[in-house]
């Protein structure tokens, strides 16, 4: 993987990072964000035009938009701004960008973006820098522009093959059609097709990945569905957010307990592929998602 200082959108401090025919951009003059992904074509990650280069000192939560490193569950805190500069650490292959400690909790959230083979690997690191605890989930959320449908397992593998889905049917001033035909509801994957509707679903992701499934491309984020522990929200390892803009992929670690001075990491595989891949597919994703 060639890591590479440059500009983007009007910040001047951000990373090009390339591996095979996938390139990933991280902004680090606020964030840290991953605020573009593509392979050969036009960046799969929503950015927010009102927002771009913009942010620097402001004491105001931007959208942004890209990917993203927050704690569930979701409250006010949750929109602690990130509108300062990182500290950089390049060491070989490997991008580390740390934001400054969030001012009430004391947590300090960084991505650590390396590779593994033809994945990127970006692990999300939450560090306790205060003197008391505090509790929650790492919960990596990447925005991507709603072309193309996005998919996931929705069951429990084995012999007694249940299927659980949890739709927000409402919270604070937003809501879920839960009849939406936008939502579709496989034998295997439970498959968005976006519609520009607003809505939320989630769901225990034993078997631990999500996938962007487009013309252009195919983008493949894998995570690890632990057993016996308690996750956010009813016990959603993964969720997905639809709007007009954009659909957010989401993924979240089982609730922690972070000890002052301790670090707890959420890790993500990236595959991004200009191979298209149908839905109607399963298994040629999950070879993706197993790589």
């Amino acid at each position: 993987m060639n890591i590479d200082k440059v500009s983007y959108k009007g910040w001047k401090q951000a990373y090009r990072l390339t591996l095979g025919e996938a390139e990933m951009i991280v902004v680090t003059e606020i964030g840290p964000r991953v605020l573009s992904l593509s392979v050969g074509g036009e960046n799969l990650l929503f950015n927010d035009p009102d927002t771009l280069g913009a942010g620097q000192g402001d004491a105001e939560w931007h959208i942004y938009g890209g990917h993203r490193l927050w704690i569930s569950p979701e409250r006010e805190q949750t929109y602690a701004p990130d509108n300062a500069p990182c500290e950089v650490a390049i060491e070989g292959e490997t991008l580390l960008a740390k934001a400054p400690p969030e001012r009430g909790t004391k947590l300090q959230s960084a991505l650590r973006i390396a590779a593994d083979g033809q994945c990127f690997v970006v692990d999300h690191l939450v560090t306790n820098t205060g003197e008391f605890l505090q509790s929650g989930s790492v919960w990596a959320l990447t925005c991507v522009v709603p072309a193309g449908k996005v998919c996931f397992p929705w069951g429990r593998p084995g012999p007694w093959h249940t299927k659980k889905i949890l739709f927000w049917r409402n919270w604070s001033t937003h809501s879920s059609d839960v009849t939406s035909r936008q939502w579709q509801m496989g034998p295997d994957l439970f498959v968005i097709d976006p519609t520009g509707e607003e809505g939320k679903v989630g769901t225990a992701n034993y078997e631990g990945w999500m996938a962007l499934a487009r013309g252009d491309a195919t983008f493949v984020k894998s995570f690890e569905h632990l057993e016996s522990v308690a996750y956010p929200d009813d016990n959603c390892s993964m969720e997905a957010y639809t709007c007009e803009r954009f659909i957010e992929m989401e993924t979240l670690s089982p609730l922690a307990t972070f000890h002052p001075g301790q670090t707890v990491c959420h890790r993500e595989r990236w595959l991004v592929s200009s191979r298209a891949v149908d839905v109607s597919k399963p298994d040629e994703l999950r070879r993706l998602a197993q790589r």
